[in-house]
């Protein structure tokens, strides 16, 4: 099981401890792990229960396992699979700021990188993330990046988040930093390939469930140890509680299920029913935990919101988590994909 941590002096510990994380992201060629999607998805179920930065750190390094692995060279593969088993913990650094985002440009035969990532979650932990970078023409080229042997200019003094604050996800500025062309991954445009990009919102969706779940369980302990397990109004709360964490697991069945299929046959109508599951699974888990929010707040009361109680700090992680991005497009777009279903029937 995951220790308890706190994840910002700890995560490395944690992987140490249990290097069987590390090496969950060893994937095939086509980026699907060889452990199956369920077992993926338990496993960050499982981490996000136990701590929601840890999980959004392991998150992170199952992606870029996998975006290596799908899109790598035979070389890249294998020297990804070797820093997998020496204990390098992958991650994914895509968001940044407009002006100041990451560049990418030929000089004097040199790779040269300028610009900075924001929200790098695992900053300071990440040893080997993936970062996307722009070419001059505009395209996004994504680079493996080994932070253990650049000078990279970690800053941490603008995180400051109402939840998720031990994912330590600073701004990483890469000033200077030289690249060979080893260590560009794939072709201009990869990163955003569907269905892996928007297919792969089911990862996070799976922390979040593990988060809610935990929610869900130190409400009914809080309840059972101060005798108010009999009270109909706490039961009726718990019911509903129970109901929606059960609704979003149901919900991660279902992607995991979708995804099985498209692994099995990747074609265009697979890859636009994965999408849309994915899309109604990251919704359904986000009305799910924001209704275990309400119930668990009015269960446990004023006094279940004091430390050292660990409600207060579990709902602010979620609801920071739960803002991953654009959670209306995904909506918009389940409800476009029903009417062109029937405008094309």
């Amino acid at each position: 099981m995951i220790a308890e941590r706190d994840v910002c002096a700890g995560v490395r510990r944690t992987f140490d401890l249990e290097p069987e994380l590390l090496t969950l992201g060893l994937s095939d060629p086509r980026g699907i792990p060889r452990a199956g999607r369920a077992a993926e998805l338990a496993a960050l179920r499982l981490t996000g229960s136990r701590n929601a930065s840890l999980g959004r750190i392991f998150e992170g390094h199952l992606n870029g396992a996998q975006l290596v692995a799908r899109y790598g060279s035979g070389r890249q593969r294998a020297a990804a699979e070797r820093a997998l088993a020496t204990g390098h913990i992958f991650g994914v650094w895509n968001t940044q700021d407009g002006a100041d985002g990451l560049r990418l440009e030929r000089r004097g035969g040199e790779l040269c990188l300028s610009g900075a990532k924001t929200w790098a979650s695992g900053a300071g932990s990440i040893t080997r993330p993936i970062v996307t970078a722009a070419w001059p023409d505009g395209s996004v080229q994504m680079c493996f990046v080994r932070m253990d042997e650049i000078a990279a200019q970690i800053d941490a003094s603008a995180w400051r988040p109402l939840g998720m604050h031990d994912s330590d996800s600073f701004r990483v500025g890469f000033e200077g930093v030289r690249l060979a062309p080893s260590d560009l991954i794939g072709e201009p445009g990869d990163y955003e390939r569907q269905p892996w990009f928007y297919g792969g919102a089911l990862r996070f969706a799976a922390v979040q469930t593990g988060i809610t779940d935990r929610l869900v369980s130190e409400s009914v302990a809080y309840l059972c140890e101060r005798a108010r397990n009999a009270d109909p109004f706490q039961s009726a709360r718990v019911g509903e509680m129970k109901i929606a964490a059960r609704t979003a697991a149901l919900w991660l069945d279902a992607g995991a299920a979708a995804w099985r299929e498209f692994d099995a046959d990747p074609s265009e109508g697979n890859c636009a029913d994965l999408l849309d599951v994915v899309d109604m699974a990251r919704t359904v888990v986000e009305r799910s935990a924001l209704d275990v929010i309400e119930r668990a707040i009015r269960s446990v009361g004023a006094r279940g919101l004091v430390e050292p109680e660990p409600f207060a700090a579990l709902v602010r992680d979620l609801q920071m988590y739960l803002r991953q991005p654009a959670p209306d497009a995904a909506l918009l777009r389940v409800g476009r994909a029903a009417f062109a279903k029937i405008e094309g029937s």
